[in-house]
């Protein structure tokens, strides 16, 4: 009998339990599963024939033996022996660039991914917005999505988000690019603000600023020119004479009582003159 009490064959029957519960720890059907034989001993009891010297006795013709003669024979019986038996097993490991967790083989990346996870041996598959060998770089302005691989398609200076692509358009722009200025009377930031420009003045979509209409001036459009001049800008002069206004808006003379409006002598100075006239 072995260690224990137990037969060799109850010997064999454990140490074969022993490999089958080693082998079923990893899938085999796993893809990063490997497997190789390797050798192991087990020690067992092994039976044997154990010879020894049987001594009989027989009739013979020796006087002085009183006709018994000694002989002798070699017989066998069973003896147990302690013995080494090499058996073999197939050991089921994770192929390189894989280790074990729980009874998986997973991928082992070398250098941790900090913003995504390990898909292959030292392969990381980054989060939206995130590149790098390590996920560890955010995406520059003009890329965005995973590992960085998506140019983005703003216009107008706009930034994309880098994790959907979004466009954030600078002030004064709209539109899914941020192709587009703001409808008219709104300016600023996503065009939420409302202009506050006068006298049908329109304002820069982007700061708000008034674009006077001809003829007014004024931060918000809201006076007429100053006496003398008119037109865009109120950089033009007025061209009346003799004490005569001109419209801030069109630069029509309007002369006072008793005068009426004429032009030059000389048409090439482009000028209005109040002439007097009896009334």
């Amino acid at each position: 009998m072995g260690a224990g009490g137990l037969s060799p064959r109850a010997l064999l029957w454990l140490n074969l339990l022993g490999f089958v519960s080693v082998a079923t720890a990893l899938n085999p059907d796993d893809p990063n599963v490997c497997s190789h034989w390797e050798s192991y001993a087990v020690t067992v009891q092994e039976s044997y024939a154990h010879p020894f010297d049987q001594v009989y006795y027989t009739r013979c013709t020796d006087i002085l033996n009183w006709f018994k003669c000694t002989r002798h024979r070699i017989s066998y019986k069973t003896a147990y022996r302690r013995g080494v038996r090499t058996m073999y097993r197939r050991r089921s490991q994770c192929c390189p660039g894989f280790y074990e967790s729980g009874n998986l083989c997973v991928p082992l990346c070398t250098e941790e991914c900090a913003h995504g996870r390990c898909v292959s041996p030292d392969t990381c598959q980054c989060e939206p917005g995130w590149g790098g060998l390590d996920c560890s770089s955010g995406c520059e302005s003009d890329f965005w999505g995973p590992h960085c691989s998506n140019r983005c398609q703003c216009q107008n200076g706009a930034k994309c988000n880098p994790i959907t692509g979004a466009c954030v358009c600078t002030d004064g722009f709209q539109g899914w690019r941020c192709e587009e200025p703001c409808d008219p009377n709104l300016y600023g930031k996503d065009c939420l603000l409302e202009c506050q420009c006068l006298n049908g003045a329109t304002c820069q979509h982007q700061t708000g600023e008034c674009l006077c209409a001809p003829g007014y001036t004024g931060a918000f459009c809201e006076e007429p020119c100053p006496p003398g001049k008119h037109g865009s800008l109120c950089e033009q002069r007025c061209p009346c004479q003799n004490g005569g206004a001109c419209h801030h808006v069109t630069g029509e003379c309007s002369c006072p009582a008793g005068w009426v409006v004429r032009a030059a002598s000389r048409p090439q100075l482009n000028q209005l003159m109040c002439t007097f006239t009896q009334v």
